[in-house]
C-alpha cells in the first residue's frame, strides 16, 4: 500500500509546485480603483459634467406630513452643494409634493469649512415665512436633509443677509443645526 501512496504524493507536490509556479509568475492585475462616494464629484464626458443629488418637498398623507427626496441631476461644474440648494430652492410644488421653501426666497451663496455649512438666504426667506411651528419644522427639516447627504457637512447655520438669525417665529436657528436633528415626526417616506 506504501509503495502505490507514494507516487501518488509525489505526482499531487508536483501539480502543486506547477501551480504554485504559474501563480506567482502571472501578471499582477491593477489594482481596483476607488468607487467614488456619494459627496464625490462624479464627471462625465466632455463638458456637460453632471451628478445626481436628493433634494427633498413634503408629501402629506392621512394629515401627515412627510420628506420625500427626489433626485435631481445637476451640473458638477460648480459647487455641488450650492448648486443643490438652489435646486431645493427652486424646485416648486406639484399637486402630491410641496416646497416649504418660502415664496421669493433666494440662495444668496453657502460657505462650508471646518464641517458646518453656512447657508445664506435673502431677506425673503424670512419675511415671506407663513407656516407656523410645523411648517417652520419642515423648511429646517428639508433644508438640513438635503445637505445631510454631503459628508463635509455635518451642522447648518442659517443666515439671512450674511447675518444669523433668531427664528422663522418658533425653532431657535440662532446656532448651528447638526444636519441630523430632523424630528422622526417627519420621516421619510419611504
Amino acid at each position: 500500500m506504501r509503495n502505490k501512496a507514494l507516487p501518488i504524493l509525489i505526482a499531487v507536490l508536483v501539480a502543486l509546485g506547477i501551480g504554485l509556479g504559474i501563480y506567482l509568475t502571472r501578471p499582477k492585475s491593477p489594482a481596483p480603483t476607488a468607487i467614488p462616494t456619494e459627496t464625490s464629484k462624479i464627471p462625465t464626458t466632455g463638458e456637460d459634467q453632471t451628478r445626481q443629488v436628493k433634494v427633498y418637498r413634503v408629501v402629506v398623507e392621512n394629515n401627515q406630513p412627510r420628506l420625500q427626496a427626489t433626485t435631481q441631476t445637476i451640473s458638477a461644474k460648480d459647487s455641488v452643494i450650492e448648486t443643490t440648494l438652489r435646486a431645493l430652492i427652486e424646485q416648486g410644488s406639484t399637486d402630491a409634493l410641496t416646497n416649504p421653501i418660502p415664496k421669493d426666497a433666494e440662495l444668496l451663496g453657502v460657505e462650508v469649512k471646518d464641517g458646518l455649512a453656512k447657508v445664506d438666504f435673502n431677506r425673503e426667506f424670512r419675511d415671506n415665512f407663513t407656516g407656523g411651528s410645523e411648517g417652520e419644522a419642515l423648511v429646517i427639516a428639508v433644508i438640513l436633509r438635503t445637505m445631510a447627504q454631503f459628508d463635509e457637512v455635518k451642522k447648518v447655520q442659517i443666515l439671512v443677509e450674511g447675518k444669523p438669525i433668531d427664528s422663522l417665529g418658533h425653532a431657535d436657528l440662532s446656532q448651528p443645526l447638526d444636519v441630523r436633528m430632523v424630528g422622526s415626526e417627519f420621516s421619510e417616506k419611504q
